[in-house]
């Protein structure tokens, strides 16, 4: 509250009820008879002497995602655009080290939620990264697992922060992350562009744009349940061109493909 973080929402107070409500808020009110505030109980009329400190309080997303971002330089830091009610900021594109090409950054909300996530891919299906984006989620880590989608890395702020401030995330921290995955990575892992995959712990690095694509959808076939992709269908969304038949024509000259893609007449897979 001193950092300005939550904020009172709405004038009323409130309290949680101790009785077989289910602990659900209930508004405070003046008693008709007494003036005294309190509310209605399961059956009798509580009290409530210290209403005046039971306020509704909620995050202000604004003010936590711009401290979050703080130490990064972000094209839109002053003026992030609120996506799906402010849950999702969009601060454009930053600059991280060790790393030529820019990254877009979010700050999102609500991701472990299945109708957050939901709400979350269908605005990336109508907003698609023209590179890495890197959504900085503030749910706790092991709440949920949120899904793969390409393009993006979903990073949890508790991974990356610089714990002298709190909140704010560190570059450095944030740029290793990316390089080397989260902690936890099942036995496939694979960053938001396809270009890191790690199986059963085992690095692999890939730089082209075309390898990138074809990795990123082999890696997201496997985790989705359904591994096995049609190589005509990987081919045309890497755009490649018509001298490129085959995966081994895309991966020839990568000295480590050979040991988890895998294909075989018309279908690739990755080998787990």
């Amino acid at each position: 509250m001193a950092a300005g973080l939550l904020v009172p929402r709405g004038a009323g107070s409130c309290v949680v009820a101790e009785d077989d409500l289910d602990d659900m808020p209930v508004p405070v009110i003046n008693h008709p008879i007494t003036g005294h505030p309190g509310h209605l109980g399961n059956s009798v009329w509580q009290d409530e002497r210290t209403s005046a400190r039971r306020r509704v309080h909620a995050l202000d997303m604004m003010a936590t995602a711009r401290r979050t971002v703080n130490r990064l330089d972000c094209t839109l830091g002053d003026d992030p655009v609120p996506y799906l009610g402010g849950a999702a900021l969009d601060f454009g594109k930053a600059r991280l080290p060790r790393r030529t090409a820019r990254v877009g950054i979010w700050v999102a909300r609500g991701l472990t939620r299945r109708e957050g996530f939901e709400a979350f891919r269908e605005l990336v299906r109508c907003r698609p990264s023209d590179g890495l984006r890197v959504v900085l989620v503030l749910d706790p880590p092991g709440r949920a697992p949120i899904p793969f989608i390409r393009g993006h890395e979903f990073v949890a702020l508790e991974d990356v922060v610089e714990h002298e401030d709190g909140l704010a995330v560190a570059p450095e921290i944030l740029a290793a992350r990316l390089f080397k995955g989260p902690s936890h990575q099942g036995p496939v892992w694979v960053s938001g562009d396809g270009g890191v995959l790690i199986v059963h712990g085992k690095w692999h690095e890939f730089t082209g744009g075309k390898q990138k694509i074809a990795v990123a959808m082999l890696a997201e076939a496997w985790l989705r349940g359904d591994p096995v992709l049609p190589i005509a269908r990987i081919l045309e969304e890497a755009e490649c061109g018509r001298s490129v038949k085959r995966l081994k024509d895309l991966f020839g000259g990568h000295r480590t493909w050979r040991d988890v893609i895998r294909e075989s007449g018309s279908n690739a897979w990755l080998e787990v």
